[in-house]
Formats: structure tokens, sequence, C-alpha cells
């Protein structure tokens, strides 16, 4: 048998002490790479997780504030029983319109002589005609006829216009030249209506004429009793010589219309002036005779 240390078993122990020594190191690699941290053994809880921030506390409610109490007026508005103008003249301006800064005429009209309806296409000229468009219209017709004088009143939603007075003839023809304008020697266009009344009581015998157009929309009849001298004088002193812009910026709309009012008085050679009721001459005649009429259809 051969001994353990003989040369010819000496490779063979080198190959198998080089295998033990690989074999050691490796289990010994083995060993040092375990992590010393392992988890725990078996059965063991694991840590509780982390609480989780509280939410912040909500805001608080806006503070709501008490509504402040209206301060009383120092004093209360005044009660008053005034009747608006529409329940005072029969109809009276528009609501929302200004009061006129002129008189009222005489409403429902005196009694006149004649009438005469003035044709509406006449007056609606122009695309937005205009109650102060209308009295422009009459006012040229007035010069145009030599009317010098004329006088301006408020109706219910309109106005109305008187002429001064005028002697005529019988059949509404006008006396020639300053005659027609003449009541005894002082001219009627330099007098008032009052003057002009007072002096009638001295004019010649013969006939007089004052001519008044009315224009409104508002339903309205003559009154059966003709002018009374008061009334005239009233007329005289109250009457303005333009129409204000409160009755004239109003539309002459389509319920609107124009009536002339023909008042005639007879002179006798005394005592005082007689209304004419009814004139023996149509309203149309007075205003073709007058000069008024062909002026109106024209301009």
């Amino acid at each position: 048998m051969p001994s353990l240390f003989s040369p010819l078993d000496l490779p063979r122990r080198r190959w198998r002490l080089l295998a033990a020594l690989l074999a050691f190191g490796w289990l010994t690699a083995c060993q040092q790479s375990r992590s010393p941290e392992a988890p725990a053994s078996a059965g063991a809880e694991p840590p509780p997780p982390a609480a989780a921030p509280a939410p912040p506390p909500p805001p608080p409610p806006p503070a709501i504030e008490a509504p402040r109490p209206t301060p009383a007026p120092d004093k209360p508005p005044p009660k008053t029983n005034a009747k608006p103008p529409a329940a005072a003249n029969g109809g009276g301006p528009v609501a929302g319109e200004a009061s006129p800064s002129i008189p009222q005429f005489d409403w429902p009209p005196p009694k006149a002589s004649a009438q005469q309806a003035i044709p509406d296409k006449w007056l609606r000229t122009g695309p937005a005609p205009t109650l102060a468009s209308v009295a422009d219209k009459f006012e040229k017709s007035l010069k145009l006829a030599g009317y010098a004088q004329r006088s301006y009143y408020s109706v219910p939603r309109g106005f109305a216009l008187a002429t001064q007075f005028e002697q005529i003839r019988a059949d509404g023809t006008p006396l020639p030249g300053d005659d027609r304008w003449k009541v005894g020697p002082p001219r009627v266009g330099n007098l008032s209506l009052l003057a002009f009344i007072q002096a009638l009581a001295h004019a010649p015998a013969g006939f007089y004429r004052a001519i008044v157009f009315v224009v409104t929309d508002a339903p309205w009849v003559q009154s059966t009793t003709a002018p009374s001298e008061a009334q005239i004088m009233a007329w005289a002193g109250s009457g303005a010589a333009a129409l204000p812009a409160s009755i004239g910026n109003l539309p002459y709309g389509e319920g609107y219309r124009a009536h002339a009012l023909i008042y005639e008085f007879r002179k006798g050679a005394s005592g005082p002036a007689e209304s004419v009721l009814p004139s023996a001459v149509s309203g149309e005649m007075h205003l073709e005779r007058g000069g008024i009429w062909t002026p109106l259809s024209i301009i």
C-alpha cells in the first residue's frame, strides 16, 4: 500500500486541499451576505402605521350684521285734497305733463253763433305734427288775413286761439280798410277786449265778430248759453301772446281735431251789443270772407 505522503499522491492531495478551501470560502461568504436586520420571527405583529394629521378646524361662520333701522323723516309729506288738472277742467294736461303756463278758456266753450270744423288734412303737415305746428299754421293764416292780434288759452289737452274783434257786414264780409278794426274813434287793435266792450256801447250800429279756434282731442260740446260780458272780459285780460312748450310739444295725435267758433254781435243804434244766435252766415263762409279759409288750405 503506498504511503499517504508518497510523491505520487501529492498532486491529488493538493487538488483536494484546494477544493476544501474553496468550499470553506464559499460558505463563509454566504454567511456574511445575510443581513443582520433580518425580519423578526414568524408570529410578530408589524408596527402600527403613523396616525394621519388631524384636519384643520372649519372657519367660523361670518358675522351677520343686524339691519339698521331706517330713520323716520323729520316731517311727513303734507296731505292735500287738491284735484289734479284733469279733474279740475274736464280732462286737463296729459299725465306727466307740466301744468300750462297760460289761463284756461271757458270750458265747455260758450255757445257760438256758428261753428266750422277745420279739415284735418290741412293741419297734419310733416311726419310728426305737434300742437305747436298747428298753432303756427293758424298764426300764419291769420297774419295773411290781416289779423294783427291773437290770444292763447289752455283747454283740456289742447289750446284755444282767439282773434281780435272786427267790424263786419251782415254777410260776414269785413269792412274795408281800417274801418274793419274800428270801434268808434279808436282802433280795436289798440284796445284790450275790456276797453273794446266799453267802447262797443258807443260804437256805430252794425255787426262785429270774434273767432276762437279750439284744438283738442277731448270730447266737448258747446254750452247752451252765449258768452256773458264777464266771460268776454276774461278772454281779454288773461290771454297769452304765445303757446307755451308744455302744450305746444304735445303730438297732434289721431284723436285731435280743430274747430272754429264764430262769435257774432249786433249793435243797434242804442243799447248794448247782443249775440247773434245763430248767425245767418255759415262758419265756413265767416272764415272764407274773413280771409282765413284759403291760407289754411294752402300753407
